[in-house]
């Protein structure tokens, strides 16, 4: 089936359902991520990779659907246990994307050179890794002949590294599931959720005039100062989420400042560019109104002082997204959902599992807060290595992954929890 021809030493590894002698071999595993990488999927431009995806799943024997997210565009629906994603609620639903950045900086991005354990290349953990993985999980449990209560569905969506229209798609759809496993990656600790992101453009108006008569206009860098400087010094309240999580808090960072045309010209423009995460609990509606009242407040330090602020980033384009935002998401430590994954995690790792909510954002959001879906992020591969040049998947972590998805499927879908 997935023989790809990946002509690599392979690490040893024998789970219950990876292994040589199991019903996946670990060649097979190294072979799709493998061929997963060699195919370039940037983000806008992944059609490719996913009719390859279509073409092995079904060879497999498996379900796939096609889902339609803008011309050239689509998310692969993948199933076993229902003859569609839609034709029952699901036990299990694993979600990844298969856009990627750009290969940047990073050397030879789609080799997919294995080296000391590690497998190299644009999208080895960010995050072909962890979709890999899903697929064959699903592979494994149809070889394996156990026979599933509960469907299981492997969503592979686009767009992930942009404006989410894949996700956003896969929400309108109506999708029903008992739980759900992003797979982004996680080195293997559960993810319980993720800060929110809310882009903020700020405009502050000055008067252009030449540099020569600076007094003839308004130097609308000069007035965004007393904006920068409250901005800088705004402070935001913790929420203690227990003795697990901890504690987190929001943060502000001011990424872009654009101002004037021509060093010789007063600018007569200022744009500044903010990303403000947010923790559970926090709204959109409240970001721009605490940005608001830093602008009154600069306004009391200059009463001339012209400047409004309004939802947007620099490349976003797409109203839905603009109008929906990104939330915070959090999945509490006591859903049964927890509990599962953190048992089958030491099952296969002997160890315990870490839990957290990362800082970053994780579309575990469009699960939890549009479907009210149980979620949390569980993957392989270090988060750290995302979009840099030193992007590489550990081979054992993948393999290891994989038997973890496999035996959840084995407990949610087949022994049937709920």
């Amino acid at each position: 089936m997935i023989n790809c021809g990946a002509g690599f030493e392979i690490p040893e590894y024998q789970g219950k359902y990876i292994g040589q002698t199991m019903v996946v071999k670990e060649q097979e595993v190294v072979a799709l991520l493998s061929r997963m990488i060699s195919i370039p999927s940037v983000v806008g431009n992944e059609s490719e990779l996913g009719r390859f995806l279509i073409k092995c799943c079904e060879e497999a024997g498996l379900v796939v659907e096609i889902q339609p997210v803008a011309p050239e565009r689509f998310n692969v629906l993948v199933t076993l246990g229902a003859s569609s994603y839609k034709a029952a609620k699901l036990g299990l639903l694993y979600h990844g994307h298969y856009d990627t950045v750009p290969a940047l900086d990073l050397k030879n991005p789609f080799s997919a050179e294995l080296k000391d354990g590690f497998m190299w290349g644009r999208g080895t953990v960010d995050q072909k890794g962890g979709l890999a993985a899903a697929i064959m999980s699903l592979v494994a449990i149809k070889r394996s002949g156990k026979r599933l209560k509960k469907p299981v569905t492997v969503a592979a969506v686009v767009d992930e590294e942009s404006e989410h229209r894949g996700s956003y798609e896969l929400v309108k759809s109506g999708l029903e599931t008992d739980f759900a496993v992003v797979t982004e990656p996680s080195k293997m600790s559960g993810v319980l959720g993720c800060k929110g992101t809310v882009p903020v453009k700020i405009t502050v108006k000055g008067l252009t005039a030449h540099a020569c008569r600076p007094w003839l206009g308004v130097n609308a860098v000069q007035k965004a100062l007393p904006i920068l400087e409250l901005l800088f010094a705004k402070n935001f309240a913790e929420t203690d989420l227990g003795p697990t999580l901890g504690k987190i808090k929001g943060t502000l960072s001011v990424g872009i400042v654009e101002a004037g045309t021509a060093y010789n010209n007063v600018p007569g423009e200022c744009v500044i560019w903010l990303d403000r995460r947010t923790i559970p609990g926090e709204t959109t509606e409240q970001v721009l109104h605490e940005i608001e009242d830093v602008i009154n407040k600069a306004t009391q330090i200059d009463p001339e002082l012209q400047a409004h602020a309004k939802i947007a980033r620099p490349d976003w384009n797409w109203n839905p997204i603009i109008e929906r935002g990104l939330r915070p998401t959090l999945t509490g430590e006591h859903n049964p959902l927890v509990k599962i994954v953190d048992g089958v995690h030491y099952e296969v790792t002997g160890k315990l599992m870490e839990k957290y909510v990362t800082d970053g954002y994780n579309e575990l959001d469009f699960l939890v807060n549009d479907l009210n879906i149980p979620a949390i992020q569980y993957g392989p591969g270090d988060p750290d290595l995302c979009h840099t040049a030193r992007e590489q998947l550990n081979i054992k972590e993948l393999f290891e992954t994989t038997e973890v998805y496999c035996r959840l499927i084995e407990k949610i879908c087949v022994t049937t929890i709920i």
